[in-house]
């Protein structure tokens, strides 16, 4: 039977051009194969301690990256221009930022071992599966243990934790610790005592 004007159903071939049709720009990609390169070489193999060659890089990709942060060489950046990461923060050994949509990552944010970021998901609703890409941001002072994920458009409130292996779909709030799958409030973090002055630990 023929496709009809009005039949909702797309056609084998359209289905093949609508996955062959990328949703990222061709410079993005070149951009993304030189930093692919750079990670896998420069970044990767620097001395576990060289955080500032490594925050270095990211800025020259594009990446917004505050003053001494600690950035662990297995550590892993999708795209450093979509990256924007406070004072003091750090990406633990083997955590991953994958950034299709922009991370925004606070000040003192601990992104443990293993922890996974990701913008991206696909609209499953659709034959097609495009891409859809929705920003992830991780407020001051939160703690993003092993193993654990943030999905995208999740926010993380100040002060919050999510629990090793927990798996965090919705919102978190601030100064919350969360855990499980999908992540639930297990009780309240208590505030610190006084606000961290980020100017006299930088000094």
């Amino acid at each position: 039977m023929q496709d009809g004007p009005n039949d909702p159903t797309p056609s084998s071939t359209d289905q093949a051009a609508a996955r062959d049709i990328s949703p990222v720009p061709t410079c993005a990609k070149i951009r993304r194969l030189f930093w692919s390169i750079l990670q896998n070489t420069l970044y990767r193999y620097s001395f576990h301690t060289f955080s500032r060659w490594r925050a270095f890089l990211l800025r020259l990709f594009g990446a917004k990256v505050g003053h001494r942060c600690t950035i662990r060489r297995t550590s892993k950046v999708y795209y450093p221009w979509l990256l924007e990461m406070g004072d003091l923060s750090c990406l633990g050994d083997h955590s991953e930022v994958y950034n299709l949509g922009r991370i925004v990552i606070g000040q003192r944010v601990s992104l443990s071992q293993y922890a996974y970021l990701c913008a991206g998901t696909h609209d499953y609703t659709r034959v097609d599966m495009p891409l859809v890409t929705k920003p992830i941001t991780i407020g001051d002072d939160a703690w993003i243990c092993a193993k654990a994920f943030v999905g995208p458009g999740v926010t993380v409130g100040a002060g919050a934790i999510v629990a090793a292996c927990a798996v965090a779909v919705k919102d978190v709030p601030a100064w919350t610790i969360v855990a499980g799958n999908p992540a639930r409030p297990v009780k309240p973090r208590p505030p610190f005592a006084s606000t961290p002055n980020t100017e006299a630990q930088l000094a």
